[in-house]
């Protein structure tokens, strides 16, 4: 065997080298894509887990929120329902001791109101038909055409004694004595009595009204 074996040229040994080289650099750039691919997929899927995870935290919060309004909600009928109990109940051991409640106490004030506005009524009326008090000199009332000795005395208890005093009568005060006096609607205007009374009191005192 010849000591003369031929050996490669260095120009073939740096191509195979640089060959080499690109080799394990492809290799290389292969393996870097494809951990910058896994590490993107597994980013992705840390943010739809972390994205699902809020979601999920978000319908609990809801959920939550939710049950703590039900259970507010209920309180406050709980209350209004305990406060209506009480109220009924004191209202009852009330009433068996003889203690007004609120609503008697409201009912007593409008019935007095009611009075009062009925006494009223009545004292405007009375003022409209003219004093009560007789005057010293009575007139005969049974002169006027429809008063008999029966109605003469109804007037005069209501305090009419007069001839002045029937012919001073107002509306008001002629829907009193013919509701209240004489139980006779329409009577004091039918008969003419205040024409009458006027004519009377001017042939007794020679005075005209």
């Amino acid at each position: 065997m010849s000591n003369d074996t031929e050996k490669p040229a260095p120009e073939s040994v740096a191509h195979q080298l640089r060959a080499a080289v690109d080799k394990v650099q492809e290799e290389a750039g292969k393996a870097m894509d494809s951990l910058v691919r896994e590490g993107g997929k597994l980013r992705d899927q840390t943010l739809k887990l972390a994205g699902e995870k809020v979601e999920e935290m978000k319908e609990r919060v809801d959920e939550a929120r939710g049950m703590v309004e039900n259970v507010k909600t209920r309180a406050v009928d709980t209350l209004d329902n305990l406060e209506q109990l009480f109220e009924e109940r004191v209202a009852r051991a009330l009433k068996r001791l003889g203690v007004p409640t609120r609503d008697d106490v409201r009912g007593i004030a409008k019935r007095l109101e009611e009075m009062n506005d009925l006494i009223r009524g009545l004292a405007e009326n009375r003022r409209a038909a003219g004093p009560a008090a007789p005057p010293a000199e009575k007139d005969d009332l049974k002169l006027i055409s429809g008063i008999g000795p029966v109605l003469e005395g109804k007037l005069n208890g209501a305090g009419i004694t007069t001839y002045q005093q029937i012919a001073a009568l107002t509306e008001d005060g002629i829907e009193r004595i013919e509701s209240e006096v004489i139980n006779s609607s329409g009577r004091v205007h039918r008969e003419d009595w205040i024409g009458q009374a006027k004519t009377l009191h001017l042939e007794k005192h020679g005075k005209a009204i």
